[in-house]
């Protein structure tokens, strides 16, 4: 039995565009792509951020104090592994029979590549007086596996000599998507004295968050994730969160998102 949260399969593959039916539970999404891009996290830098598993697994932007210099770790010239995501058009609903039905094309092979779905969160709020940002992003692959890449950004202090923003990233090593949905859950917060705190949630194919949601979010100019679901209160956000967490473990059923919103 396969116990995957997501599973993919190759509805159609030619003229450099690939058709899919994704299932998470009895939620089927039928989309198609043509192109891959990567994916970079929404805050502010000189330098777009993508999202990557570095060498060693860690990755930090610091700029010193007075004297303008970068430190960005790791330094071994390695060229970065910077995780391509579909670029998804036309979701539509369809149903688990059609699913079913479908036979593996042999063009699947392509999804052991790329990521079919990603979840993703940001949590932002003052702490100390610094504005403080996380950026969770979790890919999830065909064959059940996922990576947690989270990227810790805080603003600069000029008094303290640092007025300059730093960041910090790290990714897991591989893990079954089930844990990885479970630790994304549990990192997805601020410290208790945070205020002016604000959360947002994305999910590619946004149709599939939509679904678990019962809400299609807000559009936005984004090649990936296409929607935001932004929240105000950590307890809403939690729970739309666990709705989708849930939803994709199956331990909600699908058709619970009538009673949402």
């Amino acid at each position: 039995m396969n116990t995957n949260p997501v599973e993919a399969k190759v509805r159609k593959s030619n003229n450099g565009s690939t058709g899919l039916l994704i299932r998470a539970q009895d939620v089927v999404v039928q989309t198609e792509f043509g192109e891959l891009a990567s994916c970079e996290f929404p805050i502010w830098t000189s330098c777009p951020v993508p999202v990557e598993i570095p060498p060693g697994g860690t990755k930090s932007f610091v700029v010193g104090p007075f004297s303008g210099s970068v430190t960005q770790k790791p330094t071994d010239g390695a060229f970065p592994n910077i995780i391509k995501f579909p670029v998804y058009r036309e979701q539509g609903i369809v149903s688990a029979a059609a699913f079913g039905e479908l036979a593996g094309d042999p063009a699947g092979q392509l999804l052991t590549k790329v990521p079919v779905v990603a979840l993703a969160t940001v949590v932002s709020g003052v702490v100390d007086g610094k504005l403080v940002q996380t950026h969770s992003v979790l890919p999830l692959w065909n064959d059940g596996s996922g990576v947690l890449v989270r990227l810790d950004w805080l603003a600069g202090d000029p008094a303290e000599g640092a007025p300059n923003p730093e960041w910090h990233m790290h990714a897991s090593t591989g893990l079954p998507a089930k844990l990885g949905l479970e630790q994304l859950e549990r990192i997805s917060c601020l410290p208790a004295n945070a205020t002016c705190c604000r959360y947002q949630i994305h999910l590619t194919p946004w149709l599939l968050g939509a679904e678990l949601l019962g809400d299609k979010g807000q559009e936005i100019e984004h090649p990936v994730w296409q929607r935001e679901w932004p929240f105000e209160s950590f307890d809403t956000f939690s729970e739309a969160l666990r709705r989708i967490t849930g939803g994709l473990r199956g331990q909600v059923p699908s058709t619970s998102h009538r009673d949402a919103a």
